[in-house]
């Protein structure tokens, strides 16, 4: 058995215990956004604390893609909410949750190949002070994100039969999965053909934004939030949870990203001068030294 498929399995007993363990409060408590948030802290909690026996964060990073899923799904059964609105949308965050599950599971080298985020603060911090940057940075606020972002997931779920005008969000949904899609493939192929020559990726999308994975992201929880305004689910600034995401991305998950690029890869300056930062735009032309 290799490294990589004993660290799968270790990785799927631990996600059964950490639902399993939040399950069993979700059951008992009667108001649905109360009820997530006790199995998702709950859940959060059980990863971590095996995050610190074995020393290996990354133990955590299925748990954006993964949770969505069980969480919905939870919901529909234990409240019974099966319309056209629920069924349709739940279907559309499975699309999206197999695609990034699919990702990271063919990314995945293993037990303790701790993401290179993860490994800076451990090396930087006390013990003592990764623990709580673990706990608080790495862990609970990525949690708190995608249950704010999923909070207009679940007044879809609740609305009866079918509303039309829920086909836009679905469709923005959609265009961000594909966009992660052709995203990875691009940058897998890459990596593949460039491999030891450390060069900056500018292929396919790559070419017009640095971060079109990211853009296919934040696309897709703005399509969660538009499934939420059309089907009229409740008071429309609860769904605005969404924007946490936003915020991530926007001063954590990018500039760390940036910073990172530049200090390993040469060429990454020049790349980054002349193309967007996001939205995929034609690249800017370089200028030229001339002699007057």
């Amino acid at each position: 058995m290799t490294e990589k498929t004993k660290g799968l399995l270790f990785n799927l007993l631990l996600y059964a215990a950490a639902f399993t363990a939040g399950a069993v409060p979700f059951v008992r408590i009667d108001g649905l956004l109360l009820a997530e948030a006790v199995f998702t802290a709950t859940a959060t909690l059980v990863i971590f604390i095996v995050t610190c026996i074995v020393p290996d964060t990354s133990l955590y990073d299925p748990y954006w893609s993964v949770a969505p899923v069980v969480m919905l799904l939870l919901a529909m059964v234990k409240y019974r909410l099966y319309s056209p609105n629920a069924i349709l949308f739940f279907v559309f965050v499975c699309l999206w949750s197999i695609r990034l599950t699919g990702n990271w599971a063919l990314t995945y080298k293993g037990l303790l190949h701790e993401d290179w985020r993860y490994r800076q603060y451990r090396e930087k911090c006390s013990p003592l002070g990764f623990f709580f940057i673990n706990f608080a940075g790495l862990q609970y606020i990525p949690t708190v994100v995608v249950y704010l972002g999923l909070v207009g997931g679940f007044g879809v779920l609740q609305t009866p039969g079918f509303d039309p005008r829920i086909l836009i969000g679905l469709a923005v949904m959609l265009t961000g999965v594909l966009l992660e899609f052709v995203s990875d493939r691009a940058i897998h192929r890459f990596l593949r053909e460039h491999a030891g020559e450390g060069r900056t990726c500018d292929a396919s999308i790559w070419r017009w934004s640095r971060h079109p994975n990211y853009l296919g992201e934040l696309t897709f929880w703005l399509g969660v939030f538009l499934c939420y305004l059309a089907t009229g689910a409740g008071k429309w600034y609860l769904g605005l949870g969404f924007l946490s995401i936003f915020i991530l991305f926007f001063f954590v998950s990018i500039p760390m990203m940036e910073k990172h690029n530049l200090e390993r890869r040469a060429d990454y300056a020049a790349y980054r001068a002349r193309t967007s930062v996001l939205l995929p735009l034609p690249q800017k032309k370089e200028k030229r030294n001339t002699d007057e």
